[in-house]
């Protein structure tokens, strides 16, 4: 039996991104969030453990959003995350 293991690029630590003061996700470009509520980097919130719900998105700027499995971070890039997995619509609502 063959397990295939979803692999996609991950950015350095130090990328720049934008994160969203209503839902909490992060992008890399402002246009990709609700509300801009500061900028920090890849290293700021990946692999620290995201314990509170995943906020939602209040305007519904992004349609598609990307939730680590391993930390439950939430991004719209996947590259921002470590083991990104696309959100199902009920979980971004």
């Amino acid at each position: 039996m063959t397990i295939k293991k979803n692999i996609h690029a991950q950015l350095p630590a130090s990328t720049k991104a934008y994160i969203c003061a209503i839902c909490g996700a992060v992008s890399l470009s402002s246009d990709g969030v609700c509300k801009v509520q500061g900028m920090g980097t890849k290293a700021d919130w990946c692999g620290i453990e995201h314990t509170s719900p995943v906020g939602k998105c209040k305007h519904d700027k992004h349609n598609k959003r990307y939730k680590c499995t391993k930390c439950g971070q939430v991004s719209v890039n996947p590259e921002l995350l470590c083991e990104p997995e696309k959100m199902s619509l009920e979980q971004r609502l």
